[in-house]
């Protein structure tokens, strides 16, 4: 089909009528269409110029009958009826239309094609609908020749997300993920998600995820084309560049930048290999957390204070005297502090069950801190089960 454009108001902007002309048609190259463009003071003068005579460029509303009239008449876009009547009484340009007395087109039951001559000429109102942008990207590239490279590949994935965030820069709006497909010619495709954690429409970060995703992605064949995805856009707005003209921070910057981290790290070993911890209501050490989406929940603090590393399963320590031993004797410096807890999933395998333990904070002989604990049930046992940075 085609777009209509009123650039009026941004040809002082661009530098010019020219200037601006050859912007657009540059940025449709970038982005891989190919157009016929021209433009007139009139939208429909713009549109049959496309059509018959790309290229041309009218300013003046004056010489808009004299570069209509060698168009042929299929640049008018009539109804097949109306263009057989028109084509059998021998007419065959828009200057033929032209000349028509306005009483000869409404006995051939074409005064709509007389309005539309109007309206090319300027002479008539020619309201048009807005363009509603669609709120989804579905983008494809089909390559020259089947290609594994992943340079080749990354090359094509980034004039696709250029174009996708050139889009939603226009709307001032973010994904928060995206669907990259690699088209094969004889197995499905392979699909790949780019998954940004915030809002965003950054394209240099969406390739780099994609570039790290595409080295260690297998491919059971070449790739053919590619396709991008997006939808669920969300509302972003645009940052202000300071006086040296660097983009100023925004206030979630530094989170931007952690979730980024984040995403680097799952593409690179996968994403059932990166968690974050989220604490849970159980006094139990071994059971006070759980695996949870990096991002997603904030650990509570606990009163007391915790080691940063608890181990997978608490150590038995041998006892010589009533004093427990690692690596020589351990001195005590804070506790107890009794935990009872557990006793509702004693059952339960995968559980530690019933916990009756007294915890304390010591001191090993290398000035090591540990957290250590003494089973307040016979045999009385004593165990490490954290070590503090």
């Amino acid at each position: 089909d085609g777009l209509l454009m009123e650039i009026a108001g941004s040809v002082k902007l661009f530098g010019g009528l020219a200037p601006l002309l050859r912007q657009v048609r540059s940025d449709l190259a970038a982005a891989g269409f190919r157009a016929l463009s021209a433009c007139a003071p009139a939208p429909r003068a713009a549109r049959w110029l496309a059509r018959g005579a790309p290229g041309r460029c009218i300013t003046d509303i004056g010489a808009l009958p004299a570069a209509l009239a060698p168009l042929p008449l299929q640049t008018m876009e009539i109804d097949a009826r109306t263009y057989t009547l028109l084509a059998d009484s021998g007419i065959r340009k828009v200057g033929d239309v032209m000349r028509l007395p306005r009483d000869a087109l409404a006995r051939r039951d074409a005064a709509a094609v007389r309005r539309m001559i109007d309206q090319a000429l300027g002479r008539l109102a020619d309201p048009r609908p807005h363009f509603q942008m669609p709120q989804r990207i579905d983008s494809r590239l089909e390559l020259p020749v089947p290609r594994h490279d992943v340079d080749v590949l990354l090359f094509a994935a980034n004039r696709l997300l250029h174009a996708c965030c050139s889009q939603l820069a226009a709307v001032h709006a973010g994904i928060e993920s995206c669907l990259l497909e690699l088209e094969h010619e004889h197995h499905p495709p392979t699909s790949l998600t780019l998954t940004l954690g915030t809002p965003s429409r950054d394209a240099r970060r969406m390739a780099l995820l994609a570039r790290e995703h595409l080295a260690r992605l297998p491919l059971p064949e070449a790739v053919s084309a590619l396709r991008l995805q997006a939808d669920g856009w969300v509302s972003l707005a645009g940052r202000t560049a300071d006086l040296f003209g660097t983009q100023a921070p925004a206030p979630g910057q530094r989170r931007e930048a952690g979730v980024l981290l984040v995403e680097h790290l799952r593409a690179r070993l996968g994403r059932d290999r990166v968690h974050a911890l989220s604490a849970c209501a159980d006094h139990r050490p071994e059971c006070a957390q759980r695996r949870t989406d990096p991002g997603r929940s904030v650990p509570a603090q606990p009163r007391d204070r915790r080691p940063l590393w608890l181990l997978p399963s608490p150590q038995l320590l041998r006892v010589v005297d009533g004093q427990p031993l690692h690596g020589g004797p351990l001195q005590l410096v804070s506790g107890p502090e009794r935990i009872e807890s557990g006793w509702w999933d004693a059952d339960d395998t995968a559980s530690p069950g019933d916990a009756l333990r007294d915890y304390f904070v010591a001191v090993g002989p290398g000035h090591e801190r540990l957290w250590i604990y003494r089973e307040h049930v016979p045999p009385y046992c004593w165990y490490l089960h954290g070590l503090f940075a």
